[in-house]
């Protein structure tokens, strides 16, 4: 991921420094910082366009703030190769269901206490998430 990202791997450090911690507001900071890492990784995977794109006979919005959209447009783009068979094949679907409910569980780390347990859970889905798309 160093190639891809330091500045993600930066915050997986700082994530895990929250998680050791005692303190709900650092276990939230954690959370919170999955977001900007998912970001991080859009950002150099699919990188922002101010035009929208045509997927399908949708068409899809692909700006700064469209993470999910560059991660989902990244993951099409990849498949012609025989791993994105592997990974995904007909689960695109899911992987999107996947991604929103990271995505959108960081965003609990602003809004709502997360206990250390749920802190852990979503930063090991968003850890295993990016591990996914990088392998494609």
């Amino acid at each position: 991921m160093t190639e891809i990202s330091t500045e993600a791997v930066r915050r997986f450090v700082s994530v895990h420094e929250n998680l050791r911690s005692t303190n709900a507001e650092d276990w939230a900071n954690a959370v919170h910082s999955c977001r900007r890492i998912l970001k991080d990784i859009a950002d150099v995977l699919y990188p922002p366009m101010k035009e929208p794109v045509l997927a399908g006979e949708r068409t899809i919005k692909i700006g700064e703030d469209q993470v999910i959209n560059r991660l989902i447009q990244y993951v099409e783009s990849k498949s012609s190769s025989n791993r994105y068979e592997e990974l995904v094949g007909s689960h695109l679907k899911y992987l999107g269901e996947r991604l929103d409910s990271v995505y959108g569980a960081a965003n609990k780390g602003t809004h709502a206490e997360v206990s250390l347990e749920e802190a852990e859970r979503y930063i090991i889905y968003t850890y295993l998430l990016i591990g996914d798309l990088l392998s494609l």
